[in-house]
């Protein structure tokens, strides 16, 4: 055993963190550079040190830079003093730290701190003046080591218009200064990201040293690789098995940020072995499968790091990580190097509770973190992490960082919607807007700190968030008192009208009684007028006389009734006069007073006239882009109908995207889209293309990952290889026999075709180099799934046998990973390999962790019968189809249901998503395909695009890797095999090339309207032609 091998903590691999300046023994791969680098840096006083994160620039510099410097100390007459810091957030106060530590390990402990930070920034040769003063005499030499140059980028604000007066920019030019003063042996290194490099064009002074001497570290190539991987480990006194050398190399592949994870794996690899205590044994794959490979050891580590914490210190760890990360817009993970005062106030934790997070993650054998752990923790220290490769390998760190942008998103809206509302140019949040706003606030619970990020305006989006649910609850309760008063006067009414039908049932009793009383009465009258008439004769003459002396009598009376009704008239006509004047005078001074009222009434109508006219304005110009919009949709409708007008279709087509696209319309509007569809379907498009080849149904596609080229399979028996390059659409056989072959699953490095048949055999058919084909046998039903792991080592099959096999494809053998529940016969797989999602034969669905079978649940499908399931590579939201065209989407982490949409008519046949238009496809037995906008997978309201031209039910469909094009496979017809768009803005490309004219005076009238001003569809075309209008 060597002396290495003796000290049970040695590791002669850093991990993340570069190696340090007593490591250079350690330091392999790159031994020819860095001569490159000193003759530069002696020849021009200055040297940048250029290369992507993660390709070793400080390493370089540190192991193979510096001891070089050092040896020509010892050669040289003259002494070199090498100060090296990294500038943070205080570049002055840094370099005053590190040279007082300097001097102070020299025995120059008179020299005081503030001394030096004063020298350094009063004196516009600060850094020159400083190192005279405080360092070197007329023969010494000083090394400058600026390491991690771009953190003055960072960290300030460099390339705004106030840039010359940060201390960052005052920096610069004393750094400057310093390099070019000839009567000082000031030399300087500088090491920075390549992606920086355009932030140093704002200073000419550092442009021109830049231009004159620097270093671009070059991608290491295999064989640096093999010396980076050997060195070490024969350093230490150990052995490596050749074997996993080569497992190594393969695993690194080309991205330039593999250094780091590579020391990582190898640093876990080395104490995986070391904790045997088998020093004979060469460093072997067991250990290396055992810390999870490249692709999984770094997540397996932070976690380990992560389940050490407490619970309060992994809500610490949570909000830590989410400030110190953040997404730039290209979806790719950034560092965002954060103080520990903005930390604290974010977490809502003391500096003691931050500092244990922090020291979990930034111990010798992590180092995830930074500052490293021989530097002492301070409220000035900034935390940062030591490489972006932990963004992309740490599952959890993923999840933190997209829930993390997501949240910053939804407050950029917020922040928006009330800078907007302040102007008067929008209105209060309402559902669904408002609702997910108030999930985000009591979910994240936002601080001010936290917002200041992004939006200073954190107050303002708060009172508009409030102010939004106060006044939206206010339109509730006042709905809800309007309906019960609703109700109540509906049951009042209801009382009312059934107390009046039972009045009314006893009038008609009563009715009834009376009549039959008539009736008596009736025949009672007739004998009494029989009587009567009798005695009429002997009355007649009586009867004469008396009425003669009645009617004087009746004349008498009727003249003196006559007279004193007159009387009692004007009587009552004095008393009406009276209270007529009474009632004029107050009527007089009631409408003096509702005159002065209306006087205010008037100023203030003036008032709201004024605010009205303004908003009149405003919905003009919304009502005229909602009409133009609406006059699109029209325009695309009539171009569906214009049959055998090629021109007039085009241009109707084409001028109806232009008017959506002016006007801020749906971006993929299916309207829009079935209109230019239509085109390039009839009259020829790059995007539409029909594939002859299978004979009955196509049953599978899968693309080849990064190309335009793809495989199908048929119930024909054959295995066609085409390309949506290829003009000539001509195809490669890949397989024919007897065996139907029913999936296909192509590996994420394309090196492996999977082909799953009815005879429950996969056949695996190598794509690349000289491997040969072989087949896995271990179900005894058909084939129904084949995916891939993400790292391509793993294959998943599941079969009508009820089973789930793990395949390892290296040693050709399996592993039963079924839930144990029940009888899966159809599986996906999560992109992150967590989680397995299948579906049992009676249309049941199952999600489990395959390393953890008891952690499984179901989602509920009572009377569903799902037929389809399939994993959004996003996310771990899982979309499911049914028997009767519904698709739900569930988020696994959640187990709840976050959306349903009734897609289809019938049944559910297949599922996928494309990730870089966030779309998902859905293809039917009822012949149709739609592809849904999912930006907000909990929002699938907007109609989707819907192909309706297949000739049988669709089984198999895929989307390109570039998202462009979507390929499906019907059950029969001549065109069993189409390629189509994805996209509105594909169809577009070349739609003036199949046109020869734009519209005429007379169709833009019709079409469009006769007020709205002719203009050119295409740019390039005439007016000249003049067709008639569709009706």
């Amino acid at each position: 055993m060597g002396p290495k091998l003796d000290n049970k903590n040695f590791n002669p691999f850093p991990g993340l963190r570069p190696f340090a300046p007593e490591e250079s023994d350690l330091f392999f791969g790159r031994e020819g550079e860095s001569e490159e680098v000193l003759g530069k840096l002696l020849k021009n006083r200055f040297i940048t040190v250029i290369g992507a994160s993660g390709s070793g620039k400080s390493s370089l510099i540190y192991c193979g830079v510096l001891p070089k410097v050092r040896k020509l100390k010892m050669s040289e007459s003259s002494d070199w003093k090498i100060i090296s810091f990294r500038p943070g957030n205080d570049p002055f106060g840094n370099l005053a730290d590190a040279i007082a530590d300097y001097l102070s390990a020299a025995g120059q402990n008179q020299t005081d701190r503030n001394a030096i930070l004063t020298e350094l920034r009063d004196n516009p040769r600060g850094i020159a003046a400083a190192a005279k003063k405080f360092m070197i005499k007329s023969d010494e030499k000083v090394l400058f080591v600026v390491d991690q140059f771009e953190e003055l980028f960072r960290y300030s604000s460099l390339g705004k218009a106030d840039a010359v007066f940060s201390p960052a920019a005052r920096f610069v030019d004393y750094m400057v200064n310093a390099v070019t003063q000839s009567n000082v042996n000031v030399f300087t290194i500088v090491t920075m990201r390549s992606d920086f490099i355009g932030e140093c064009a704002h200073y000419q002074g550092l442009t021109q040293l830049i231009n004159n001497s620097n270093y671009l570290v070059p991608h290491m190539g295999t064989e640096n690789y093999r010396e980076a991987i050997e060195g070490p480990v024969k350093y230490a006194g150990a052995q490596i098995d050749p074997k996993l050398v080569e497992i190594l190399l393969s695993h690194i592949g080309d991205r330039t940020d593999q250094l780091p994870v590579l020391q990582h794996a190898m640093m876990r690899t080395w104490n995986h072995w070391r904790e045997l205590d088998e020093p004979d044994r060469p460093i072997g794959k067991t250990d290396y499968d055992s810390v999870g490979t490249m692709s999984d050891a770094m997540s397996l580590h932070a976690n380990e790091a992560y389940e050490e914490l407490s619970l309060r210190g992994k809500e610490i760890c949570e909000m830590m990580f989410k400030t110190i990360t953040e997404k730039g817009s290209d979806n790719k993970g950034l560092r965002h190097p954060s103080g520990v005062p903005t930390i604290t106030s974010i977490a809502g934790c003391t500096s003691e509770e931050l500092f244990e997070v922090v020291e979990k993650f930034r111990i010798a054998s992590r180092s995830f973190i930074t500052p490293r752990e021989n530097v002492p923790l301070s409220d000035e220290s900034i935390i940062d992490l030591s490489h972006e490769s932990l963004m992309r390998l740490w599952d959890r760190l993923r999840q933190w960082v997209d829930d993390e942008a997501s949240s910053v998103q939804m407050y950029l809206r917020l922040s928006e919607a009330s800078a907007m509302y302040q102007q008067g140019k929008t209105s209060l949040w309402r559902p669904p807007d408002l609702q997910l706003a108030i999930n985000w606030r009591d979910q994240h619970k936002p601080t001010l700190t936290w917002a200041q990020r992004y939006n200073p305006a954190f107050e303002r989006a708060m009172v508009y968030l409030r102010t939004s649910e106060k006044e939206y609850l206010e339109e509730e309760e006042n709905k809800i008192r309007l309906q019960k008063r609703q109700m109540k006067r509906t049951r009042i009414v209801a009382m009312i009208l059934g107390v009046a039908a039972i009045i009314s049932v006893g009038f008609m009793l009563f009715a009834f009684v009376q009549k039959i009383a008539a009736d008596r009465q009736t025949i009672l009258t007739e004998m009494q007028r029989i009587k009567a008439v009798r005695e009429k004769a002997r009355a007649d003459s009586s009867a004469v006389v008396a009425y003669k002396q009645r009617t004087i009598a009746d004349s008498s009376s009727i003249v003196a009734t006559q007279k004193a009704e007159e009387a009692r008239q004007q009587k009552v006509l004095a008393d009406s006069s009276r209270s007529l004047a009474e009632r004029n005078a107050d009527e007089a001074v009631r409408q003096k007073t509702i005159a002065v009222e209306q006087s205010d009434s008037a100023k203030q109508a003036r008032i709201r006239a004024d605010k009205s006219a303004q908003v009149a304005t405003e919905q003009k110009i919304a009502a005229m882009r909602l009409r133009m919009l609406s006059i699109g949709k029209a325009m695309s409708i009539k171009s569906l109908q214009a049959q055998g007008q090629k021109d007039l279709q085009s241009v109707l087509a084409y001028q109806a995207y232009l008017f959506n696209k002016k006007n801020d319309g749906v971006e993929n509007d299916a309207d829009i889209f079935a209109g230019l569809y239509n085109i390039a379907r009839l009259y020829g498009s790059a995007n539409y293309k029909s594939f002859k080849g299978h004979d009955g149904e196509v049953r599978s596609v899968a693309f080849v990952p990064g190309k335009n080229e793809f495989y199908t399979s048929g119930t024909d028996g054959q295995v066609l290889k085409w390309s949506l390059d290829s003009k000539d659409q001509t195809l490669q056989i890949v397989y024919s026999g007897t065996d139907i072959i029913e999936v296909l699953a192509v590996s994420p490095d394309a090196s492996w075709l999977a082909l799953g048949g009815q005879n429950s055999s996969i056949k695996m058919i190598p794509l690349k180099g000289s491997s040969t084909g072989f087949d896995l046998t271990g179900h005894k039903g058909k084939i129904k799934s084949l995916i891939f792991s993400y790292d391509g080592k793993y294959l998943y099959s599941a079969a009508l046998d009820g089973k789930v096999l793990k395949w390892d494809l290296a040693a050709r053998t399996n592993t039963n990973i079924s839930d144990g529940t029940i009888q899966i016969i159809s599986i996906d797989v999560s992109s992150n390999n967590n989680f397995l999602a299948g579906i049992s034969g009676d249309g049941n669905v199952v999600v489990w962790n395959p390393s953890s079978k008891s952690d499984n649940f179901r989602i509920p499908t009572t009377g569903k019968n799902i037929k389809v399931i399939k994993f959004n590579p996003d996310n771990n939201i899982l979309a499911i189809g049914d028997v009767n065209g519904n698709v739900e989407l569930w988020d696994i982490n959640t187990r709840k249901q976050i959306s349903k949409v009734k897609a289809h008519t019938a049944q559910v046949n297949n599922i996928q998503f494309n990730t870089t238009l966030k779309q998902m496809a859905t293809a039917s037995t009822d012949k149709t395909i739609k592809i849904f906008n999912i930006i907000d997978p909990a929002d699938l309201t907007e109609p989707p695009i819907t192909f309706t031209d297949n000739e049988g039910f669709v089984l198999a469909m895929q989307f390109s890797p570039d998202g462009q094009v979507i390929v499906s496979g019907a059950y029969e017809g001549a065109q069993n095999l189409v390629s189509r768009p994805t996209h509105v803005d594909y169809l577009v490309r070349d739609i003036c090339n199949i046109v020869s004219r734009n519209m005429t005076q007379e169709e833009w009238n019709t079409y469009v309207a006769k007020d709205i001003p002719l203009e050119k569809t295409c740019q390039d075309k005439s007016y000249n032609i003049k067709v008639n209008a569709i009706k």
